[in-house]
């Protein structure tokens, strides 16, 4: 099973000879109008040269290649850019394309259907003395990958107390079509809203090196589908349920 924690960005890495080039995040969510972020890989050396591009400024076009239609994407600061008359679509291909220190940066994906088939076995998980589990499947014949997330604003925690305590979880990747949510995944009393999200191979890849510390600390060796950059840029689809947490039975 490979294990996804992808979060793509500025990391410092310790190559020989640095070159100055982009990072790329951006993830086209089938339904929504998507959020690119640009920033600058960071070099771990204080004696290497940037140019003064400004990953603010750049003109990026990201085209509906099944459409062959082509969205300017427009800057709101901080290299972040978006265009909400982009709207992602199941089945539709996608190319990236800008110029950054005088080279063109490409990239291309496709956004997965929807998941299908999925069932999840309750609408509610108690934690306590008699904690449960919630069984979820779904139509997988092609083996392609999911993965589970979670997530709550509650602010009422199951045990003890902190701000630090996380409001997010998420499974491994999987290439089946099951998965169980244990009640220990759960630290927040209230209502929480689980996916079961379909990804591109792009994403795996570059999660398993952003999981895999062992192997490098440098996201050089993390070579995600950026043709001439850093990073990843992937299309996803999911399905959405609220999952509601309670404390089944004191004392805890």
């Amino acid at each position: 099973m490979l294990t996804c924690w992808a979060v793509v960005g500025c990391q410092p890495t310790l190559i020989a000879e640095f070159e100055d080039k982009p990072v790329v995040n951006c993830f086209l969510e089938a339904g929504n109008s998507p959020i690119l972020n640009i920033s600058k890989l960071i070099a771990f050396r204080d004696d290497v040269e940037y140019t003064d591009e400004d990953v603010s400024t750049l003109l990026i076009t990201i085209t509906d290649e099944i459409e062959n239609r082509s969205h300017q994407m427009q800057s709101i600061g901080d290299g972040r850019y978006e265009n909400p008359l982009l709207i992602a679509q199941a089945g539709h291909s996608y190319s990236l394309n800008f110029i950054y220190n005088n080279k063109t940066i490409t990239a291309t994906t496709t956004v997965p259907d929807e998941p299908q088939n999925v069932v999840f076995s309750a609408t509610s998980i108690g934690i306590g003395m008699f904690s449960n589990s919630i069984e979820i499947t779904w139509s997988n014949n092609e083996e392609n990958y999911y993965i589970i997330e979670g997530f709550t604003t509650s602010s009422t925690l199951v045990r003890g107390s902190g701000t630090d305590i996380p409001k997010k979880f998420k499974l491994d990747c999987t290439q089946g079509n099951s998965a169980t949510l244990e009640s220990m995944q759960f630290n927040y009393l209230g209502n929480y809203e689980v996916s079961l999200i379909s990804i591109m191979p792009e994403y795996v890849i570059i999660s398993q090196g952003n999981a895999d510390t062992s192997v490098s600390t440098s996201i050089v060796d993390v070579k995600g589908n950026i043709d001439g950059g850093y990073g990843i840029f992937t299309g996803i689809n999911r399905v959405i349920q609220r999952i509601n947490v309670y404390r089944s039975a004191e004392p805890f």
